[in-house]
């Protein structure tokens, strides 16, 4: 594989990791204007957050043991079309309930994405560069994070 192709794949797969978290933080400075145009008071908005946590952790286990069996790559590739599928249509939800359940599918999306990028990554540029992908994807999930609040 030539260097560019690995650039661009990693570079791919590194995008993917970021919106999964960033999409985890930064649901909360929206908040306010979430409350205001859906009518909605905190406790009942907090879901919004929470819901994307919740589903992310239950099934990353489970989305990380699939895509061993199934192949990464198809796995990756369903979990992009659920996250950006249901991140189109949280910006298009019109009540509080609908966007709840988006956000949950959304999670869902983030946990099949998620589990899948470093061994992918690793694949790209060897067990060798091992330590040089883990750090690259840790800082990079760190500036998400940040970026977040």
């Amino acid at each position: 594989m030539k260097k560019y192709t690995k650039v661009l794949g990693f570079s791919g797969l590194a995008i993917a990791m970021f919106m999964g978290i960033l999409d985890s933080t930064i649901v909360n400075i929206a908040l306010p204007n979430i409350m205001t145009e859906l009518r909605a008071n905190l406790n009942d908005t907090s879901w919004v957050a929470t819901i994307y946590v919740i589903s992310l952790s239950v099934f990353m286990i489970t989305a990380a043991k699939l895509a061993d069996q199934c192949g990464r790559k198809k796995i990756m590739i369903v979990g992009l079309i659920i996250f950006g599928g249901f991140s189109t249509a949280c910006m298009f939800s019109q009540s509080l309930l609908i966007l709840v359940v988006f956000r949950f599918f959304q999670g869902i999306g983030g946990a099949i994405i998620m589990p899948v990028v470093l061994p992918m990554a690793i694949e790209i540029f060897g067990k060798a560069k091992t330590p040089m992908v883990a750090q690259l994807l840790l800082w990079q999930q760190l500036v998400a994070l940040h970026w977040g609040e």
